[in-house]
């Protein structure tokens, strides 16, 4: 029952990154002149295939990482739930994630502010303050609205999940930490929450280095022995 959503993702790329490259040649076609905005069209919409250029890249790796998961490739589990497993696992992932990103965003204001302050006193201008002010605003969006993406994701998934050696499926979320630099750092199994979850930390670089990420896979009943041994398989 699982799809491979990141072949999804990569085909909706090819063809966005085929009407960016389009794009760069209409102000020629249609006969506008640079000056009157030409060369605008025509360089952001280059900036935009390079950009799904990249995006493309990583989406093919990740496809091929996910095809070779849903052939059995280093397969530990797979693992079905109830409908009443699936909502209490939902849930708590969403409040889960909502409460560590409203910590980071609250932890990144905080910062913001101090510099903000300081660069003031030093400035005797307030030009900084309202420039971090602007950029608090602009981050608090994707703070709040990513868990609320997440849990719709979640809920009209299908309750199921698939273990394997270089990543995990849970849903309709896709955790990979292979390739790319990524890389598994622990495994652990937190009985506080319900259901218990085995969670999976991992680091993949960024722009602004290595980030921490979590993968939480719900442990349907009766199968925490069964979760125990993964965990001791990945502690090796």
């Amino acid at each position: 029952m699982i799809h491979n959503t990141q072949r999804r993702i990569l085909n909706r790329w090819y063809i966005l990154t085929l009407v960016f490259l389009i794009s760069v040649f209409v102000p020629s076609m249609l006969g506008i002149d640079g000056m009157d905005g030409g060369y605008g069209i025509s360089f952001l919409a280059g900036f935009m295939v390079m950009a799904g250029l990249i995006v493309i890249v990583v989406y093919r790796a990740r496809a091929k990482q996910m095809d070779k998961i849903l052939k059995g490739e280093g397969r530990l589990a797979v693992w079905r739930y109830t409908p009443e497993e699936w909502t209490r696992f939902v849930l708590a992932d969403y409040l889960d994630e909502k409460r560590e990103k409203k910590n980071l965003y609250i932890m990144l204001v905080v910062i913001g502010l101090i510099v903000g302050l300081l660069m003031t006193v030093v400035l005797q201008s307030p030009v900084l303050l309202m420039v971090v002010g602007g950029i608090f605003a602009i981050t608090a969006i994707p703070a709040f609205l990513v868990p609320r993406l997440r849990f719709r994701k979640l809920r009209h998934s299908e309750a199921e999940a698939l273990i394997a050696e270089n990543g995990v499926i849970v849903g309709k979320m896709f955790h990979l930490w292979v390739k790319t630099g990524a890389c598994l750092d622990q495994v652990s199994i937190n009985h506080e929450e319900n259901p218990a979850v085995i969670e999976f930390a991992y680091s993949m670089p960024t722009r602004t280095g290595m980030q921490e990420q979590m993968a939480r896979v719900p442990i349907p009943e009766g199968k925490m022995d069964e979760a125990i041994r993964i965990m001791k398989h990945f502690s090796r």
